[in-house]
């Protein structure tokens, strides 16, 4: 008598096609996430000068920097800012506070969210330079009156 075959208790080969199948579908989601987020990462980050114009801006308001420039040599960061705060009906000295606060907020409000290693504000009005802040990170910021503001 023929010896009678033993039966699986499930077919082995499907099974193992099974999981080879969900295993390169799994690794092949998690290379394309990874790639879609590195992607991502380099498209959403602005550069420095960028982020620093829009923080700006978003204190002064919008258009009042005119110009932004950065040496990455010495990592000072220089921006032309348009004076909004200053009224000729105001007296020197509360102008002189007005436009320090407005630009002494405006340095740390960079300072808190971009590093550099120099900021130097230049508040204009007019094309005319009245002030001049400078900030470094962990320090006040300082700022320098031209001799003929008023």
């Amino acid at each position: 008598m023929p010896k009678p075959k033993s039966r699986a208790l499930f077919p082995w080969r499907a099974v193992t096609i099974y999981i080879a199948v969900v295993l390169v579908a799994g690794a092949g989601l998690v290379i394309w996430e990874r790639a879609y987020e590195a992607r991502q990462d380099s498209v959403a980050a602005p550069p420095p000068e960028a982020a620093a114009k829009n923080l700006v801006e978003g204190y002064v308001g919008a258009g009042t920097v005119q110009s932004v420039r950065l040496d990455r040599r010495t990592g000072t960061l220089t921006l032309d800012v348009k004076d909004v705060v200053t009224d000729p009906k105001k007296t020197p000295a509360q102008n002189r506070e007005l436009l320090s606060g407005e630009g002494t907020q405006a340095a740390d409000r960079i300072l808190g969210f971009v590093t550099f290693k120099h900021i130097i504000l230049r508040l204009m009005k007019d094309g005319k330079l009245r002030a001049t802040v400078r900030a470094d990170p962990g320090q006040t910021p300082h700022t320098e009156f031209v001799p003929d503001f008023k």
